[in-house]
């Protein structure tokens, strides 16, 4: 998204550069369309050593706005924009994580940001309570999707064919990384309830992660081997949604749900726990099913609900794709944002 982000003001004809303060992970490389540049910094927020090095780094650059994404960057950038007194200062927070520790930190440094950038309102009553952000500091931009790459299209039948789907399964699926929040393990445990009185249904997990061998093991303890499919990563996540008939995020903790939107945007019927920012993605239940979270049986009931209701599903699934692209495309994202810089550079219509 911090790329995404970069190319849209590119658009608009503004001049950008990219900071990494850490190291990148292996293997990934820099952009060729995009000036991007790792500093290889420590990212602990108490580092003064941090602090000092940024100041350094940007001493050369002094840009009109300084635009910081998540907490640490947002610790060292605004000590560094106060040293250097720099125009304007952009913080983006992308997660719920603002504990007393965090939010006394946001307070002590929230005169010197113009604009704190979060997801959804959710997030935005949470850092103006805790944070200490004034309502003038807010700015809801949640992250874009491609509606035209995330769009309704026919099953993939060489993809079915290649995973086994054959005609009468009724398929789940589920994008994401491996890892406690994401709450695989009410899913494996819902589908057991759900196969009980749909026999064909079937999982396919999209992901990897480090939980992903304690979720194997418990799909052998419930049985579920020939059900459920560990498909690993996939980089065509639209092929893989054409399989499903029902797209389902069991998160314990989300703030956005990405995986969610793209699969709203295809027209998938979606269920989504009633965390973070999952419930207003889905219009509070209008644009798709809201359960509670740690709920396996509430998530089995809600898939049993779509299996048997077919002309429900397909009225959310149209429901979730108009929400996604009247809402949640790339175009508005960059319009948004446009319109948040466009003020900050003082930039004439």
């Amino acid at each position: 998204m911090v790329l995404a982000q970069a190319r849209a003001l590119q658009r608009r004809g503004v001049e950008v550069a990219v900071w990494g303060l850490s190291t990148p992970v292996a293997g990934w490389e820099a952009p060729e369309d995009l000036p991007v540049r790792s500093l290889n910094f420590h990212k602990a927020s108490g580092a003064r050593s941090t602090s000092r090095r940024l100041t350094e780094e940007l001493a050369a650059e002094r840009p009109d706005v300084l635009h910081l994404h998540s907490f640490s960057p947002h610790v060292h950038g605004v000590r560094a924009a106060r040293a250097l007194d720099l125009p304007a200062v952009v913080v983006s927070f992308h997660d719920f994580r603002l504990g007393w520790r965090r939010a006394l930190i946001c307070r002590k440094l929230a005169d010197r940001v113009n604009r704190v950038v979060v997801l959804n309102n959710a997030m935005e009553q949470l850092y103006q309570r805790m944070g200490g952000y004034s309502p003038a500091q807010m700015v809801v931009l949640p992250n874009g999707v491609d509606v035209e790459r995330f769009s309704p299209r026919p099953r993939d039948e060489a993809l079915a064919r290649q995973v086994g789907r054959a005609e009468g399964d009724w398929v789940v699926g589920s994008v994401g990384t491996f890892h406690p929040n994401k709450g695989h393990r009410f899913l494996l445990e819902a589908l057991a309830t759900v196969r009980a009185e749909l026999p064909r249904a079937r999982l396919i997990l999209v992901g990897a992660g480090r939980q992903q061998p304690a979720l194997e093991a418990l799909t052998r303890r419930l049985r579920l081997e020939e059900a459920v499919l560990f498909a690993g990563e996939q980089q065509d996540i639209p092929r893989w949604l054409s399989l499903f008939d029902v797209y389902v995020q069991p998160s314990i903790l989300e703030a956005h749900g990405l995986a969610l939107n793209e699969a709203m945007a295809t027209g998938l019927p979606c269920v989504a726990t009633d965390r973070g920012g999952m419930p207003e993605l889905l219009a509070h239940g209008a644009a798709g099913v809201v359960v509670p979270s740690e709920d396996a049986a509430g998530l089995a009931q809600a898939m049993l609900a779509l299996a048997r209701d077919p002309e429900r599903a397909r009225t959310l699934g149209v429901a979730a794709r108009q929400r996604a692209v009247e809402h949640y495309s790339m175009e508005q994202y960059e319009e948004r944002l446009w319109e948040m810089y466009r003020e900050l550079l003082e930039v004439e219509e």
